[in-house]
């Protein structure tokens, strides 16, 4: 009946973690301790390593290290320990993964103890050990359409789709930038909880040269462009109440290269719950 007790709690907290801590994208990996330790066991060694070595090739864009520790101790001992628990663990990664793979390590703390309910002893003891650890999650980086990372999408995102460009003064894509434009189509077909408009740009607009379309010969080249993109995207299945679209002309001119003027963009109006 215990071990029946033990595993059901076991499932119920793994899934609040999943839920709350693991985002779909998100690998993790926990390195559990003995008792007072910051060093730990050869066999805690050996999987981290195979950890560091099954996601070493994986372009991580974000780390994050917390440590923790069981309910005994004092909570400044507990802060401290759980806090060298992370830094060890960090310096373990930083050497093994190698100097032309370290990911930018956002978060290196200790969240100290965890506090247990259970009265139950030998279940009690076995949650003990299981706090004591250091979760390591990673965010590998997801290059969408040349320009983001679907991950971090968040509402007010302007997102510049460098990798979308034009035939000179027309509203169609380069032969090259096709496989970019399906790759944010996916994206934007899956995430149906995104709502979004697409921003035209031309270099300038002084005597309507960049603003004029040379398929009709009206000064609207950014709007159209962005209509493209925009219709586009419902014919292969992002409904349309989700998609707005402007033509910005020359006003938002981002200097340097002409070329990267004549750009669209991504605004992440809103995003559903």
């Amino acid at each position: 009946m215990k071990r029946v007790v033990f595993l059901l709690v076991l499932l119920l907290f793994a899934s609040s973690v999943s839920a709350k801590e693991k985002p779909v994208g998100i690998l993790s990996h926990s390195v559990f301790f003995n008792t007072n330790a910051t060093d730990i066991s050869k066999e805690e060694f050996q999987k981290l390593l195979d950890f560091i070595k099954a996601t070493k090739n994986i372009d991580i864009e974000r780390m994050s290290i917390v440590g923790f520790c069981d309910d005994r101790g004092s909570v400044a001992y507990n802060q401290q320990l759980s806090d060298k628990r992370a830094n060890a663990i960090r310096n373990i990664i930083v050497k093994y993964r190698g100097s032309d793979k370290k990911p930018e390590i956002v978060r290196t703390n200790g969240k100290g103890e965890i506090q247990l309910t259970t009265t139950q002893k030998t279940l009690f003891n076995e949650l003990r050990s299981l706090n004591r650890k250091v979760t390591i999650l990673i965010a590998p980086k997801k290059l969408i359409a040349g320009s983001f990372y679907g991950e971090d999408v968040k509402k007010g995102d302007l997102i510049n789709l460098n990798g979308l460009k034009f035939k000179k003064g027309l509203r169609y894509l380069t032969p090259e930038s096709l496989s970019t434009l399906k790759e944010l189509t996916s994206f934007l077909v899956e995430h149906k909880e995104i709502f979004f408009t697409i921003n035209g740009h031309v270099c300038c607009t002084e005597n309507g040269k960049e603003s004029r379309d040379r398929e009709t010969g009206k000064l609207n080249l950014s709007e159209v462009r962005a209509k493209f993109i925009r219709d586009y995207l419902v014919k292969k299945g992002v409904d349309a109440r989700r998609v707005r679209y402007q033509g910005l002309k020359g006003q938002y001119n981002l200097g340097g290269n002409s070329s990267e003027n004549r750009r669209v963009e991504l605004l992440i109006r809103h995003i559903s719950k």
